[in-house]
């Protein structure tokens, strides 16, 4: 099912939101951050003003009544006492917000009146937390809580106006310079909140590629935050209920969606997002809110996903999380009284490894002891993981034996927590039967260090089916423009007719895709796969559109000779070296590209030019004779080397590795075809100085040489490329629609029709 026919149903309105243009997915001049900013002021006043009056004496024991799950581990929690008033104040808040959605509680009705709907007829044995407030307190707070209107927009944005850390971005440091300390919150911990479009689009592959029954799957979120990802799985629930026959959303939430998550508050607010989702449901069973809340609140584990230990196939039997069953049985019983909370010691149901570390730096929860519904793994698994350094960890060397992707790494600043979220789609996950969905930065497809390599090596040989889709972060990028990353949607599935687990996966990839926010309603339309021609991903995931491509993509890696063999040396220098003399002839590449490699032979400045030339590296290749970098400079010009640094790169850096990948040398080349490009190069380089471009940044100049609309002197080079190669004539118009693809990007855009003319043949540029 297309994820853009998604429609968020309002429980207080019942009335859908539009199909397209949600304010929780970036578009054309519409902002995600800026959004939920604009929403969220007046929220967010309100949590600091009650946090600051929550700090009574009696807060702790009102609060684990009220609010503490009713089984959880017992890990040992860090300056709780601090955070446990913000918390307090952010679960009042979101009460408050759903009371408002329920219809239950006159409009605008305050604190007081949103409590006792949520306890309904629970008998707590302690006062409601507003009775920690002064009525000068409660009414400041209701006035702010009003200030921004609960319309469709404020419930749309709601999971990420509960995010705790609140505007964090560049553009919100520019107008607000105290948002830093959220930034580097956010930054720091890899927390990149997703667009509503994105989580549709991967709930609705992951459920296109499961062989079950989706209303039934349970399925896994190990980094939920605030639960949008979560809520997207209820939207698809919704959409399939007609067809089904099953339209409990209160069943299919505590039945199907489980999550992880380091935070309590994202937890907490979690569960309220998914308590909003299904008033309807807990008023037809007759369950005060209080209660459904808490059996919601069951299904989520506050824990570091990376110490869950994968799932052995086998049945749970500890007694621990046959209380949180238990407990979640009782809660959804209309007629059952109080339930207190309970905590499970952790040496109850952790995994020893080494007796010499202390209790919390040894602790590996099985996945069954947490999840006794998912013993033998999830049936589908959809996140965000955080983006974050692994750091220093006292259990380093217990993840080593978990984990393939540390196998071979050295712990330090440079290894990310990723990668360990990528293996637990298939160590968490149902064997046999399964299917996930990750999005991850691009990095997992080209980073060559070697926690990336045993990932992919990993991804590799546990069997299933891969599909990759990979997103540029220019014009505008997957996250929104606040979050300027480049990206990969990573799903993997598994049934009966793909690879077992040992053996070597089906891999199927897609090209590094570009957008403008015009047209980025239509980008999770657009995204298809291409079948890899049995290449090892090992060293890095090829972006690939189209069997032609995957076919020459194939050719060319089988082909045994690289480009550095015929180099006398290949160094780095500063640009001034360019605008200099040396012993022998040289070609020199900029460290960095988007719509074309930067490519040079020595050249003289501008007379006149009152700025030094910047100090960034770039890549120099020296050679013996003058003809060899005649070729040379023909090679790296084409439009091939181009499709080849974007299949094989990130789109932007121009690594030193590029050149040991290009399969050419001087016996790639009959004479006559050797000849014909040394004559094409000299001709190139006469013709490209006409197009050089001069850029000032920061008071230093950078000089680049656009080849774009050179189309006749680059048409003769592919083609002479492509008949060396041993590549189907036709691959050279695949070449240049490639090309034209790529810069131009959206031709129905105004503003970027001017790159249209590049490709004009005959035009002066």
């Amino acid at each position: 099912m297309d994820a853009t026919e998604f429609r968020l149903i309002d429980p207080a309105l019942s009335e859908p939101l539009p199909k397209r243009g949600r304010r929780s997915a970036p578009g054309e001049g519409a902002s995600l951050a800026s959004a939920t900013e604009a929403k969220t002021a007046g929220v967010r006043a309100a949590v600091h003003l009650l946090a600051e009056n929550l700090k009574t004496q009696d807060l702790g024991t009102i609060f684990r009544a009220e609010f503490a799950p009713r089984c959880q581990l017992s890990f040992r929690r860090r300056n709780e006492a601090e955070s446990l008033a913000k918390r307090a104040a952010w679960n009042l808040v979101a009460v408050w917000c759903v009371a408002q959605s329920s219809g239950k509680v006159p409009l605008r009705s305050g604190l007081s009146e949103a409590v006792a709907w949520f306890r309904g007829s629970t008998a707590l044995p302690v006062p409601a937390l507003t009775n920690q407030l002064t009525p000068e307190v409660m009414w400041r707070a209701h006035q702010l809580l009003l200030s921004s209107p609960l319309d469709h927009d404020f419930w749309d944005l709601l999971p990420y106006i509960l995010e705790e850390h609140g505007p964090g971005n560049r553009a919100s440091v520019m107008r607000d310079p105290s948002t830093a300390i959220a930034r580097k919150a956010k930054r720091k911990e890899g927390v990149f909140y997703t667009p509503s479009d994105v989580a549709d689009y991967m709930v609705s592959r992951a459920i296109t590629n499961y062989d079950g029954k989706f209303i039934d799957a349970r399925c896994l979120d190990p980094a939920c935050g605030t639960g949008v990802i979560l809520l997207a799985l209820v939207r698809a629930f919704v959409q399939r209920e007609a067809i089904h026959g099953e339209s409990d959303r209160f069943a299919y939430i505590t039945r199907c969606l489980y999550g992880c998550d380091i935070s309590t508050h994202a937890l907490d607010a979690a569960a309220f997002v998914l308590l909003r989702e299904c008033l309807t449901d807990i008023a037809r069973r007759g369950l005060d809110p209080w209660r459904a809340w808490h059996a919601i609140r069951l299904n989520f584990a506050e824990i570091d996903s990376i110490t869950i230990s994968r799932t052995n196939g086998s049945l749970a039997s500890d007694y621990g999380f046959d209380i949180r069953v238990a407990a979640k049985t009782k809660l959804m019983t209309a007629s059952a009284g109080w339930l207190d909370p309970v905590e499970v010691p952790l040496s109850e149901v952790v995994r020893t490894k080494d007796p010499t570390l202390g209790l919390f730096d040894r602790a590996t929860v099985p996945l069954q002891q947490l999840f006794v519904e998912a013993s033998r793994g999830f049936d589908l698994l959809i996140a965000n993981p955080p983006y974050a350094p692994l750091g220093e960890r006292s259990d380093y060397s217990v993840l080593t034996q978990d984990y393939q992707c540390l196998a071979q790494a050295t712990p330090g600043g440079r290894l990310n927590c990723y990668p360990l979220f990528i293996e637990m789609m298939w160590r968490l996950t149902a064997s046999g039967g399964s299917s996930t969905a990750l999005v991850t930065p691009l990095s997992i497809a080209f980073h060559r260090g070697s926690q990336y390599q045993d990932c992919r090596h990993g991804m590799y040989w546990r069997g299933g089916k891969w599909q990759f889709a990979f997103f540029d972060r220019q014009p505008h990028a997957l996250f929104g423009e606040e979050v300027k990353t480049r990206n990969a949607i990573l799903f993997r599935f598994e049934d009966n007719r793909t690879p077992s687990r040992g053996e070597t996966a089906e891999i199927e990839t897609g090209p590094l895709r570009k957008w403008t926010s015009r047209t980025r309603r239509n980008l999770f339309d657009s995204i298809d796969f291409t079948a890899l021609q049995a290449i090892n991903i090992t060293t890095g995931i090829p972006k690939l559109k189209g069997a032609g491509q995957s076919h020459a993509f194939a050719l060319l890696r089988r082909r045994p000779h690289r480009l550095t063999s015929w180099c006398l040396t290949l160094t780095s220098c500063e640009p001034a070296e360019a605008a200099g003399t040396a012993e022998f002839p040289r070609v020199f590449v900029g460290g960095t590209a988007y719509n074309f490699l930067n490519v040079h032979r020595g050249f003289t400045l501008d007379e006149g030019s009152s700025y030094p030339l910047s100090e960034s590296s770039i890549h120099c290749l020296q050679f013996r004779h003058e003809i060899d970098a005649q070729v040379v400079f023909s090679i790296l010009s084409s439009r091939l080397v181009f499709w080849l640094w974007h299949v094989m790169g990130d789109g932007f850096h121009v690594a030193g590795w590029l050149f040991d990948e290009l399969p050419f040398v001087r016996s790639s080349f009959t004479d006559a075809q050797f000849k014909e490009l040394a004559v094409q190069g000299g001709n190139l380089w006469a013709q490209i100085q006409r197009h050089r471009i001069v850029s000032i940044n920061g008071g230093k100049q950078t000089i680049a040489f656009r080849p774009l609309a050179l189309n006749q002197e680059r048409d003769a080079i592919d083609r002479t490329l492509i008949e060396a190669a041993g590549l189907p004539s036709t691959f050279a118009g695949e070449l240049s629609d490639f090309v034209l693809q790529t810069v131009v990007v959206d031709p129905t855009d105004k503003r970027r029709q001017h790159l249209q003319s590049y490709f004009n043949e005959d035009m002066e540029i």
